[in-house]
C-alpha cells in the first residue's frame, strides 16, 4: 500500500472510531470518508442541499472548510443498502454550511443528489440517489448525522 493510501485509510478509521464510538459495533458497519459539496447540482452547486459526493479521499478537511461550500463526512449504509447515513464532524465543519444548510436541525434537498457508483458500488448501496426532500439533522457529541432514506 503507498503511503498517501495509508494515510487515507488511517484518517477514515480514526473518523469512524471517533465519530461512531460507543453508537454502534463499527466493525459490522459498511463506511466510506467522502468530501460532501453542498448547493444544488442544478445551479452550479449554488442554493441549498447537496450539489455532490466525491471519495476522492485527497482534499484536506481544512481546504474545504476554508472554502465554505463543503466539507468532509463518513458515509454509513443503512438498511442493507437501502439507506445511507452522513455523519459530518462540527469541528470541519464552516459555520456559513451550519446556519445555511443545516438551519433548524433540517437540510432541504431541492433535487436528488447523485450518489457516484464508485461510493454506492463501496457501500453496497441499492440506492443511486439521495432522495430530493427535507430530512432532519440530528446534533449528537460533536458531530451532526442526517439519515437519507
Amino acid at each position: 500500500m503507498s503511503t498517501s493510501a495509508y494515510g487515507i485509510a488511517k484518517r477514515h478509521e480514526i473518523l469512524k472510531t471517533t465519530l461512531l464510538q460507543g453508537l454502534v459495533d463499527t466493525n459490522s458497519l459498511k463506511s466510506l470518508r467522502c468530501d460532501v459539496v453542498f448547493g444544488s447540482p442544478s445551479v452550479g452547486c449554488r442554493g441549498t442541499g447537496i450539489c455532490k459526493l466525491s471519495a476522492n479521499g485527497f482534499r484536506k478537511a481544512a481546504e474545504l472548510k476554508q472554502t465554505c461550500r463543503g466539507a468532509s463526512a463518513l458515509l454509513i449504509s443503512q438498511d442493507e443498502g437501502k439507506a445511507v447515513s452522513m455523519i459530518l464532524p462540527r469541528a470541519l465543519l464552516c459555520i456559513n454550511i451550519v446556519r445555511n444548510h443545516l438551519k433548524n436541525n433540517e437540510l432541504h434537498l431541492p433535487e436528488p443528489c447523485r450518489i457516484p457508483p464508485g461510493i454506492a458500488a463501496a457501500l453496497g448501496l441499492q440506492i443511486k440517489y439521495l432522495p430530493s426532500g427535507t430530512y432532519p439533522v440530528i446534533p449528537s457529541e460533536g458531530f451532526f448525522r442526517i439519515d437519507f432514506r
